[in-house]
């Protein structure tokens, strides 16, 4: 599997971003790029200048997106999730320059792809082409100021989605499963107890009906859930509740569970005019959000 971590800048915010993304691959053995998208800086990206020729504090002159993936590297060799050789140093002849991509491949023993992406332009529309164009499992980002920024990167990254919001590192997170009839809830099943076996995590299935009749495709969803979770060897919690999904979903989670969740596959014209559940849950919600594609 491939794994894709957004950081915008050396915040704190970030630092939780990565050691978040980091430990979800290592529960996957999957692959992971750390994708910054810093301003655009003409010269570089098209190739006009000689990287073997430049010093890394030139090079940070001429476009500071590369500090942020210097930053991202030096804490990547401090999580105990990435093997990285911590005398490794980064210098301007690894990078390879693409057309309106810079990318480095770190040296590492766990067998695994680590690499560092530059590109240039406007987050969610460089992202997005990243998406398409290398296949990404899931992207892992924090939380957009704006809600229609979250809006547009449900929508638009075609793959699943980690939206990284509120998240303390000092907390003990449980998995909050959100179950229904739709076509990604087996999906999301799968996921949540991969991260759940993996670190020990306590699970709650939850299904919300709209009236107080749970139609048979709820209730066989919920059944399957819980038979896969029982086979996985998890233990969990089970709930039924009758209500508004979106309060109900953000209120059982409180701010101390991962909401685990399909993505909607409702026509894009109207998700994108009247969003759709899991929309809502990931602009409203006080926890980490993964919605799965």
């Amino acid at each position: 599997m491939n794994f894709l971590i957004i950081i915008k800048d050396t915040s704190e915010q970030s630092k939780n971003i990565l050691q978040i993304g980091a430990r979800v691959a290592n529960a996957f053995s999957a692959n992971l790029s750390i994708i910054h998208v810093g301003k655009k800086s003409k010269a570089m990206i098209e190739g006009e200048v000689s990287l073997a020729r430049i010093t890394m504090g030139e090079w940070n002159i001429l476009h500071p997106g590369i500090e942020v993936l210097n930053w991202a590297y030096e804490r990547l060799k401090g999580f105990d999730t990435i093997e990285i050789d911590p005398d490794t140093e980064l210098k301007p002849e690894n990078y390879v320059n693409h057309t309106k991509r810079i990318t480095l491949s770190l040296p590492q023993s766990s067998g695994r792809d680590v690499k560092l992406i530059l590109r240039e332009g406007e987050m969610i529309e460089e992202t997005s082409k990243d998406i398409d164009e290398f296949k990404y499992d899931l992207a892992i980002l924090g939380c957009p100021k704006k809600k229609r920024n979250t809006h547009q990167v449900v929508q638009f990254f075609n793959t699943s989605v980690l939206i990284v919001k509120n998240f303390n590192k000092d907390r003990t997170y449980k998995i909050q499963l959100c179950v229904d009839d739709s076509r990604a809830t087996k999906r999301a099943v799968v996921f949540g107890a991969k991260i759940g076996n993996h670190y020990k995590k306590e699970v709650k299935i939850l299904t919300v009906s709209k009236t107080n009749l749970f139609k048979s495709g709820y209730r066989n969803a919920h059944r399957w859930a819980q038979k896969y979770l029982k086979r996985t060897q998890i233990n969990c919690e089970s709930l039924l509740i009758s209500g508004n999904p979106v309060d109900i979903i953000i209120t059982e989670a409180g701010n101390d569970h991962i909401i685990i969740m399909g993505k909607a596959k409702k026509n894009e014209f109207f998700k994108y005019i009247w969003g759709s559940k899991p929309i809502h849950v990931a602009q409203k919600a006080n926890a980490p959000v993964l919605l799965i594609n």
